[in-house]
């Protein structure tokens, strides 16, 4: 674009150079000093163009990263340690001034079988998170241990060094796409939760390959 504009500076001014230069003898001064005025003018006005184009293309991207990139989450427990139904609150944060929808999908399982949630946690149904603002919603553990008929009290009396890290698992899957769109999916989150610490437990790395 940057090429386009200053090839037809160029240009315009080399046509404005030899049409004075051709027209000297016979035109009158004020004739081509208007000529030169409105090749000037032509050109100043094509450079404004780029400018305008370049700085809305700058922030048109400044906002698609700001909102996609901008996009946070959050989990919490609530609740006495040990105690049912073990409420986990979830939170989306949008810094940006774009809407942002989301994707969470958990992908929970007990001792491996797979369990449902809600559907806004099953990657059934978008968050919408309004520009600024934080989206909470929850979920509890007491429900999902049930799908397989379990309780908490049961997990914890079941819970061992062997099997503690398989009880409970969530495959966090996140997805975010702006009102540009903009898009990012997040690599998936092994996660899973410890009936006696008491609280969800996020690998902080990744296998080696």
């Amino acid at each position: 674009m940057k090429i386009i504009a200053v090839g037809f500076g160029i240009v315009a001014l080399a046509i404005a150079v030899w049409a004075v230069s051709a027209a000297w003898g016979s035109a009158k001064p004020l004739e081509i000093g208007s000529f030169v005025v409105l090749t000037l003018t032509l050109v100043v006005l094509v450079w404004y163009a780029y400018d305008t184009n370049s700085i809305a293309r700058v922030t048109r991207e400044r906002w698609e990263r700001d909102g996609v990139l901008g996009a946070t989450y959050a989990m919490e427990l609530k609740g006495d340690h040990g105690k049912a139904p073990g409420r986990t609150m979830f939170a989306i944060a949008n810094p940006s001034r774009l809407l942002v929808t989301a994707r969470v999908n958990g992908n929970f399982r007990v001792y491996g079988d797979r369990v449902k949630s809600k559907d806004l946690y099953d990657g059934e149904r978008k968050w919408l998170v309004f520009p600024q603002q934080v989206s909470t919603g929850w979920f509890e553990i007491e429900s999902l241990v049930q799908m397989k008929g379990k309780s908490v009290a049961a997990m914890i009396a079941e819970r061992t060094d062997a099997n503690h890290q398989s009880q409970l698992t969530m495959s966090l899957e996140l997805e975010f796409w702006d009102e540009l769109g903009g898009h990012r999916k997040l690599p998936a989150r092994p996660v899973f939760f410890d009936f006696v610490r008491w609280a969800w437990i996020p690998e902080l790395g990744e296998s080696a390959d």
